[in-house]
């Protein structure tokens, strides 16, 4: 019988296992299984108010907001949370201390073209209800992913129409007469036409606004311009109407007036290289053709009712192109015409500088006075009148200006933009200033009292389950959001 072979090797490594810093390093800490489960809670939570949060960017929320609405639901399910947000992205931190330390990291981009005011209306609604109450997490995804797959209410058909609205009532509000009005109707189902193919095209999205100004620069210059005895120049701005740039430029300055200096320069940049692109495609169209004489007499101004009608033309532009429900109407087009009227009246009496700050300071209050008479969610309200209000059309013009044309008068008017971007951006801080925003915050555990569990399986009377009041008044017992 051959005698067994000694293993040198395995006598090395027991050896090594039973040395002190051997035993350190190798040792492992097993988490309880209840701390284990908290964690993961805690992950899908960061993931689902980062998917939250980028559909109120794509909605057009302004960053402040959306901090807000997602510490109220963090509030409801118990947790702290801390954002970082801008226009493009965020990060949600859930859990830990009020110093930040510990709990679950998640970041969300923004992608997507922006949502129509019927998603808009359904995401509104979710949010509030979150904020009144922790919602299960899969309920809140599966609306989301409804909201989302929610099909366009109108035919493709009713879309071009509503951007023909869109166009022939911005046109007749700058300048009104009978040619005008059809060579804006024109120009705008060919825009409305062109953007519903490049809807079909994600790909094509950059190049469409150069494409639009070239096409529509070019055909006003060309033949629109000549044959209805107009000046191009009034023609061609009108149908661009969907690309302007004007509500991105005051939510910028809004966003830099409340201290949130990089979600403004973004919204700014953004904005300015719109314009920029604009500007680039009527230089590009006024090189390729070269104009007509326009020959005639002109026609003659529309009354001072002309403006007016533009007002409904673009409630009702609005409703068929953005998908509006249709239980907003009347609402939608009350708003549009007292904003007009605030801001004619404003002007008449102090210059169109008070007028657009006198027209921006009521819009918040009158939008959430809206919202709690008909649940129409005031961001269905907040942005139609922002496009009223917002004048992107001027910034277009003038940047056309200095670039084609190379004269003062663009740099004047562009001053005058910047003037009234930011007397809209003080007069919208001074509104919502004056309202009480509810809030939430993290209170102390009080005992269950045996009323069941909350939605998301944690006891009412458990330290996860928010105690917070909504009075912006209620201070928390820990002094933290």
């Amino acid at each position: 019988m051959r005698p067994a072979r000694l293993d040198v090797r395995a006598l090395v490594r027991r050896a090594a296992a039973l040395l002190p810093w051997r035993r350190r390093r190798a040792s492992t800490v097993t988490l309880p299984e209840a701390e284990d489960v908290e964690r993961e809670r805690l992950r899908d939570l960061a993931a689902l108010l980062c998917e939250v949060g980028s559909e109120l960017l794509r909605a057009g929320d302004r960053t402040a907001e959306v901090e807000r609405a997602l510490r109220d639901i963090a509030a409801r399910y118990g947790m702290r949370a801390r954002c970082f947000v801008v226009p493009t992205g965020l990060f949600v931190r859930v859990g830990g201390g009020p110093d930040g330390r510990g709990g679950e990291l998640d970041f969300a981009p923004v992608e997507g073209p922006d949502l129509r005011l019927d998603q808009v209306q359904s995401l509104q609604s979710l949010v509030g209800r979150m904020r009144a109450g922790a919602m299960p997490f899969e309920d809140v995804r599966r609306e989301l992913r409804a909201g989302r797959e929610q099909p366009e209410r109108f035919s493709p058909a009713a879309t071009v129409l509503g951007y023909v609205l869109l166009t022939v009532g911005l046109g007749v509000m700058r300048h009104a007469t009978v040619p005008a009005v059809i060579g804006y109707a024109v120009l705008g189902a060919g825009v409305g036409l062109l953007r519903l193919f490049g809807d079909r095209l994600p790909a094509a999205r950059t190049a469409l606004p150069v494409v639009a100004a070239v096409l529509v620069t070019a055909v006003s210059l060309r033949w629109a311009g000549p044959l209805l005895h107009e000046v191009p120049t009034v023609l061609y701005i009108p149908p661009l109407i969907a690309f302007l740039p004007g509500a991105a430029l005051t939510l910028g300055a809004i966003e830099l007036g409340t201290g949130a200096a990089l979600s403004g320069i973004s919204r700014l940049a953004g904005a300015i290289n719109v314009l920029l692109l604009l500007a680039l495609g009527i230089l590009v169209g006024t090189e390729l053709v070269k104009p007509r004489p326009l020959g005639g007499a002109r026609s003659e101004v529309l009354g001072a009712w002309a403006p007016w009608v533009g007002v409904l033309l673009l409630g009702f532009g609005f409703l068929l192109y953005f998908s509006a429900p249709p239980r907003v109407t009347g609402w939608l087009l009350a708003a549009l015409l007292v904003e007009r009227f605030v801001q004619s009246a404003a002007t008449d009496l102090a210059g169109a500088t008070f007028g657009a700050f006198a027209a921006g300071a009521l819009l918040p209050p009158m939008a959430a006075w809206i919202e709690r008479r008909s649940r129409t969610p005031e961001q269905v309200v907040f942005l139609p009148c922002f496009w009223l209000l917002v004048p992107g059309a001027v910034g277009l013009t003038s940047v056309s200006e200095l670039i084609v044309e190379r004269g003062t008068a663009g740099l004047s008017n562009l001053v005058d933009t910047v003037i009234t971007v930011a007397a809209i951006a003080l007069g919208v801080l001074v509104g919502a200033g004056l309202q009480r925003r509810p809030r939430l915050r993290i209170g102390e555990p009080v005992p269950s009292g045996g009323a069941g569990t909350a939605p998301d399986g944690t006891a009412p009377g458990s330290a996860a389950h928010p105690i917070g009041g909504q009075d912006g008044g209620d201070v928390p017992a820990d002094g933290s959001r």
